[in-house]
């Protein structure tokens, strides 16, 4: 289904039977279209629901942004991508469909989403249910950052105690980078800061693998890297099916606090041993870093080019509204928390589960994407804490 709003066409998948209560689906990024991949939680889901997937504005069939459309990447249109209008585009999709109320399942940044849900239109909502989702409403970025900072670097000492050759291969090739030429198959150079952007792995399920079959053989015995690594990397270190994702980051913690953003991940990095853009792979302590997004990325990326003077604005912007107002007790808040999350820190999201009142279940087993991994599981928990 289709609706228009703001300007934007709001797309929405729905599926199974229509005589089954709803739960839409608030997706995880920000900047990402619903599944179009039948995963476990769906089949599962469907044994008890109708499903609305919701392409979130700007994403998928929701009037995408991209930088084949630079008529639409303004610092209105972006700034309009949080969380509030968000939940008015799934208030309109829920009136459209003649749904009363329905369960809402967040998933990371749908959390977010879900998080604004309650405290603006709770009596739309019959059962909250999040995934590696539950946001600080209490904080600011900078909190959050150093929290996720914190978690980065201890799953890099676990990955580099289970791989332990890889940490040498991590400074080689960041040393390689920092004194050799390399170009991307998309033309442009490769630089040892935005090759560190791979650590985003590490808060997946099987980012350890992913990250040592990666880092298993990257040179020619000539010394350049092979260029099957730099077209794996490529696709690592590229928004382009995603650039709202970088764009928008930071926007979406704006308001919890008074004050801009202002690349906050930069410049909490800048105090940590080892994580700084900057960072030498001759420094003692040297990572890779993880979701966060910095300003150079925005130079050497060619599809987030076109969005580095929306990206400084937003940064910039200080007035953001709190998408948290007046927050309390849900009526019913169930939540799978996981316990080395480095994209949304266990000890922030139980506070706000806290507020909400909400049932919790954590997990050490799981990493970020449990719900796309292990989907039944999860759904049984939250529908389990819901007296479903």
């Amino acid at each position: 289904m289709q609706i228009q709003r703001d300007g934007f066409t709001i797309f929405a998948r729905v599926l199974g039977d229509k005589d089954k209560p709803a739960l839409v689906f608030l997706q995880g990024g920000p900047g990402f279209p619903s599944p179009r991949e039948r995963f476990e939680w769906v089949a599962a889901a469907l044994e008890h629901y109708r499903v609305v997937l919701l392409d979130q504005r700007g994403t998928g069939r929701s009037t995408r942004i991209d930088r084949a459309e630079p008529s639409l990447i303004d610092a209105p249109t972006l700034g309009s991508l949080r969380a509030d209008n968000i939940v008015a585009d799934a208030e309109a999709v829920r009136q459209e469909l003649g749904v009363e109320r329905w369960d809402v399942l967040g998933q990371s940044f749908g959390g977010f989403c879900l998080t604004h849900y309650l405290a603006v239109k709770p009596e739309s909502v019959r059962h909250a249910f999040f995934t590696g989702g539950l946001p600080t409403v209490t904080r600011g970025v900078d909190e959050v950052y150093r929290a996720t900072f914190a978690k980065l670097r201890a799953r890099h000492l676990a990955f580099y105690a289970e791989i332990p050759w890889a940490e040498k291969m991590v400074r080689e090739v960041c040393r390689h980078l920092d004194n050799s030429e390399e170009l991307l198959p998309t033309g442009e150079r490769l630089s040892s800061r935005r090759f560190r952007t791979v650590g985003a792995n590490l808060g997946r399920e099987d980012g350890f693998e992913v990250l040592a079959n990666l880092l298993e053989e990257p040179f020619h015995p000539s010394g350049r890297l092979r260029t099957d690594f730099l077209a794996e990397v490529g696709d690592h270190v590229s928004f382009e099916r995603a650039p709202l994702y970088a764009a928008v980051h930071e926007s979406i913690y704006g308001g919890t606090v008074p004050g801009a953003t202002a690349w906050s991940a930069q410049r909490v990095s800048e105090t940590l041993d080892g994580f700084a853009p900057d960072a030498s792979p001759d420094d003692a302590e040297f990572y890779l870093t993880g979701e966060h997004i910095f300003p150079f990325q925005f130079d050497e990326d060619p599809a987030l080019r076109p969005f580095k003077q929306v990206a400084e604005e937003l940064a910039l912007k200080d007035d953001w509204p709190n998408l948290y107002p007046g927050l309390g007790r849900a009526g019913s808040a169930a939540a799978v928390v996981y316990t080395d999350d480095i994209y949304v820190p266990r000890e922030l999201s139980l506070e706000t589960a806290d507020i909400l009142g909400a049932r919790v279940h954590e997990t050490s087993e799981w990493q970020h994407d449990g719900l796309r991994k292990h989907g039944r599981d999860v759904m049984g928990a939250l529908m389990s804490m819901a007296g479903l």
